[in-house]
C-alpha cells in the first residue's frame, strides 16, 4: 500500500515539476522549489533503481542458499548412509552423529480381546440334546 501512495506521490510530483517548467519566467519565485523539486526526483530515481539492484541480489542469495541447502541435505544423507553401513542400521552410537538407528521390530499385542460366545440359544441345546440322546441310543 505505501509503495501505491509513494508512486502515485512521485507520479504527482513529474506533474508538477513539467507544468512549472513553463511558468518559471511568469513565477521566478517558484525557482527554488522547482530546483528542489528536480532533485527530489533525481534521488526518488536513484533510490528506486538501487532497491531494484537490491532485490535482484536479495533473490540471487536466496537462490544461492536453497541450493546450498541441498547440497548440504544430500552430502548428510550420502554421509549418514555411510555410518549406518559401518555401524550398522541399530546402532545406538548413531545418535552420537545425530542419525536416528533402526528401532527395533516391536510385535504389539491386540489391543481388543476378541469378543466372547454368546451362549447357546434354547434351541441350540435342544438340538444337540437330541443329537447327543441319538448316537448314545442307536446300536454300532
Amino acid at each position: 500500500m505505501a509503495t501505491v501512495v509513494f508512486a502515485s506521490l512521485v507520479a504527482d510530483c513529474r506533474l508538477l515539476k513539467a507544468s512549472v517548467e513553463g511558468l518559471l519566467a511568469e513565477m521566478p519565485h517558484l525557482s527554488p522549489e522547482h530546483a528542489e523539486l528536480e532533485a527530489f526526483l533525481e534521488e526518488v530515481e536513484t533510490l528506486y533503481h538501487h532497491q531494484k539492484e537490491l532485490t535482484g541480489e536479495l533473490r540471487k542469495t536466496v537462490r544461492l542458499r536453497q541450493e546450498a541447502e541441498l547440497r548440504g541435505q544430500d552430502l548428510r544423507s550420502r554421509v549418514a548412509a555411510q555410518l549406518r553401513g559401518k555401524l550398522g542400521f541399530t546402532n545406538e552410537q548413531l545418535l552420537g552423529f545425530g542419525v536416528p538407528p533402526r528401532r527395533k521390530a516391536v510385535r504389539r499385542r491386540s489391543e481388543e480381546p476378541p469378543p466372547p460366545e454368546e451362549p447357546p440359544t434354547e434351541v441350540a441345546k435342544e438340538e444337540t440334546e437330541k443329537e447327543t440322546s441319538q448316537s448314545s441310543s442307536s446300536p454300532t
